[in-house]
């Protein structure tokens, strides 16, 4: 399972289009979908660890009553149900928008898309900056690099992920640009929203 995981990443990269529609024929498209996120969401909790070692403190106001000095170390613990669970939520968004339109897919024929459209943006713009970049410039504060900085490596990787929704939305719904769009948008509002509530 792994190896197929990591063999359609590359393909969402390389040809995302190829790569939708033949998930979309994958027996077993929605494990791919889970295994990815329960992946991703374990190791971004080793991330959470690193970053809670290393002194590490939210950069702004966390919304959960937890103190700053612990923040990461809670995040440790919910960061993979927070995964899974924004996994299920923007797959629902997404395919009861659509059933509206088009009701020849079940709601597992959209769960492979959604998670790798988004574990392979977040993968390369946060787990990767986070958990070997950030602890060696110092805890003084996150992100430990300048805002103009952080402000394209959030905004990146979640026009990327949008992007990865429209075409999965087209795929597997037969949507015209319109519907994939509002569907794109959609989807990245939700995990925005869980982003905001959960992560820092």
């Amino acid at each position: 399972m792994l190896a197929k995981i990591f063999t359609y990443a590359w393909r969402w990269i390389a040809k995302p289009s190829e790569a939708a529609e033949d998930l979309l024929y994958e027996k077993n498209k929605a494990w791919i979908g889970f295994w990815s996120v329960l992946v991703f969401s374990f190791l971004y909790s080793i991330t959470a660890l690193i970053l809670w070692l290393t002194g590490f403190k939210p950069a702004f106001q966390a919304i959960l009553p937890i103190p700053d000095q612990s923040y990461y170390l809670w995040q440790t613990f919910y960061t993979v149900p927070w995964g899974i669970a924004c996994w299920f939520l923007v797959a629902v968004i997404v395919h009861l928008w659509n059933r509206i339109f088009y009701r020849k897919r079940k709601y597992s024929d959209i769960l492979g898309h959604i998670g790798q459209a988004i574990v392979i943006p977040w993968f390369i713009f946060a787990l990767i900056p986070e958990t070997f970049v950030a602890p060696f410039l110092g805890p003084w504060g996150f992100p430990p690099w300048p805002d103009w900085l952080e402000v394209i490596r959030l905004t990146v990787p979640a026009v990327w992920m949008g992007a990865l929704f429209f075409i999965a939305v087209h795929k597997v719904y037969e949507a015209k640009w319109l519907r994939a769009l509002t569907s794109a948008i959609l989807g990245t509002a939700v995990l925005f929203v869980m982003f905001l509530i959960f992560l820092r």
